[in-house]
């Protein structure tokens, strides 16, 4: 009777922990936190980004009478790319008359560029490996 119960316990244990140990598992693989169990949310992430200090802002400098509707659309392609390397952003557009269209990548205090508009994607390794190396300062500060 007794093993019977034990193997009962068992399994029970087994199936409430299993899912967290390979939730965890797979966090200290990929280092995602919105994977580790009871982690943060990506809305979390994206909030903290915003607000903390540590987030990516791209921002465009661009003519309005120029350049309007091309900054919006290299905007939208700058975050599709840092999308794609999992990195949250926000773009800011700010209007300078007689400014050639340019693109800065601001990380924490880091600043990166400007470039101009045809050399943007010179900067989003550099703004990408930067954005991680603040999370990751972050993390271990204890301030995530």
């Amino acid at each position: 009777m007794l093993s019977r119960n034990l193997k009962i316990l068992v399994t029970i244990i087994t199936v409430v922990v299993l899912p967290s140990a390979a939730a965890l598992t797979w966090y200290a693989i990929t280092k995602d936190p919105t994977i580790r169990p009871l982690g943060i949310t990506k809305r979390a992430l994206e909030q903290r980004g915003s607000t903390g200090g540590t987030g990516l802002i791209i921002l465009i400098q661009y003519d309005p009478v120029e350049h309007a509707i091309a900054s919006e659309a290299l905007g939208k392609r700058i975050i599709f790319a840092f999308e794609a390397k999992g990195v949250a952003g926000e773009v800011k557009l700010r209007r300078v008359q007689g400014h050639e269209m340019s693109v800065t990548y601001i990380v924490g205090a880091s600043t990166i560029g400007p470039f101009r508009a045809s050399q943007a994607t010179r900067g989003i390794n550099a703004a990408a490996g930067a954005y991680r190396m603040n999370m990751s300062r972050n993390e271990t500060d204890g301030g995530g």
